[in-house]
């Protein structure tokens, strides 16, 4: 049987030779930038949102977890402590405390001044440095001081527990879209809500008037 003369064209390939298989066109290509800057645009604003909510809730959740812990120290310690707060800017505060009813200066910096805030020997000041996302605290209402009871962890003034006290910290985060409040109440407890409707950060009630 006579043999078949071999065809060396590649039957996937073209008449000439050259595969059928072709790379992207200019206007291929630029379709594809096209669909990628529009997914990309619609997805950056739900990326900020994100982040915006992100800076508040994590903000509020490390302080009231540290005013938290203060209640309890004091509790397990059977002393007063007295908490001291002041706040210049968004990045110039500070919540200090220590042992007794005299609250001490959290913008002290010298360790050998009395009124310098600490505890058996170590500072316990929470600030700005202890944020993951600083830059948030908007305000601190109050009159800056108010002691935990060891009884209870409930709040009081400063004036040898003659008076209940209260106190409230305002987070908001970058563009001003949210907002969180740290709200510690008499009774020691420590509450998060937003201020305004307007700046409500899902999930958290609108503030009680």
């Amino acid at each position: 049987m006579p043999s078949r003369a071999l065809n060396g064209r590649d039957p996937q390939k073209g008449k000439i030779g050259f595969s059928a298989a072709r790379g992207f066109t200019f206007i291929e290509m630029m379709v594809v930038i096209a669909v990628i800057a529009i997914i990309t645009s619609l997805a950056l604003p739900s990326y900020r949102t994100i982040i915006e909510k992100r800076q508040v809730t994590s903000g509020a959740e490390q302080l009231g977890a540290f005013l938290s812990a203060v209640q309890m120290e004091a509790v397990k310690r059977s002393e007063n402590i007295a908490v001291d707060y002041t706040r210049t800017d968004a990045e110039n505060w500070c919540v200090g405390i220590t042992i007794g009813l005299t609250a001490c200066d959290c913008t002290e910096t010298d360790t050998t001044q009395t009124d310098y805030c600490q505890i058996d020997g170590q500072a316990r000041i929470f600030n700005e440095t202890n944020l993951n996302y600083p830059g948030v605290m908007n305000a601190m209402n109050g009159d800056g001081e108010f002691v935990f009871d060891p009884a209870r962890g409930l709040v009081y003034n400063d004036s040898g527990l003659a008076a209940y006290d209260s106190a409230e910290m305002e987070l908001l985060s970058e563009d001003g879209t949210y907002a969180l409040n740290v709200q510690i109440s008499a009774t020691g407890r420590v509450k998060y809500c937003s201020d305004s409707a307007d700046k409500q950060v899902p999930g958290y009630d609108v503030c009680a008037n």
